[in-house]
């Protein structure tokens, strides 16, 4: 399975390091059960809102820098068109589509009402965390 994970997500886990998304990362994305998916511009907009002020009190530099470069790790990068399609209320949430639909992503997860409103883009699935956990545990036990 293929997903793209939005940066409010990953920006939960660094902070909370709380299910669903802990397990989604610490144990789904550690045992292989789905591939990240991620891009440059992602990776960008990532490092851009860890910087935020009333997030990075929460840490260092040296934390996030290391935080982006794990989540680059552990992805698998696609490489964007120059300019996309405006499908979103978001246009910076137009960006996870395109990776989606570039890399041909199973789905897209998100806690972003924006996202989560559009319900699907093509036939690409936009999922909270918990529905994707949910979907990862009866794979799991089948």
């Amino acid at each position: 399975m293929r997903v793209v994970l939005d940066t409010n997500l990953l920006v939960s886990y660094l902070l909370s390091h709380r299910p669903p998304i802990a397990d989604l990362i610490d144990i789904h994305l550690a045992r292989g059960d789905f591939a990240l998916l991620t891009s440059v511009v992602l990776l960008e907009e990532l490092d851009r809102v860890l910087q935020y002020p009333k997030l990075c009190r929460y840490y260092d530099d040296d934390t996030r820098l290391r935080f982006v470069a794990l989540i680059a790790a552990l992805s698998e990068m696609v490489n964007l068109p120059q300019s996309i399609p405006h499908i979103c209320r978001d246009p910076d949430d137009d960006w996870f589509i395109a990776c989606a639909v570039v890399g041909a992503a199973d789905a897209i997860v998100s806690g972003d009402r924006d996202l989560l409103d559009l319900g699907h883009v093509g036939d690409i699935p936009i999922i909270s965390a918990r529905q994707f956990a949910e979907l990862l545990q009866g794979e799991s036990t089948d």
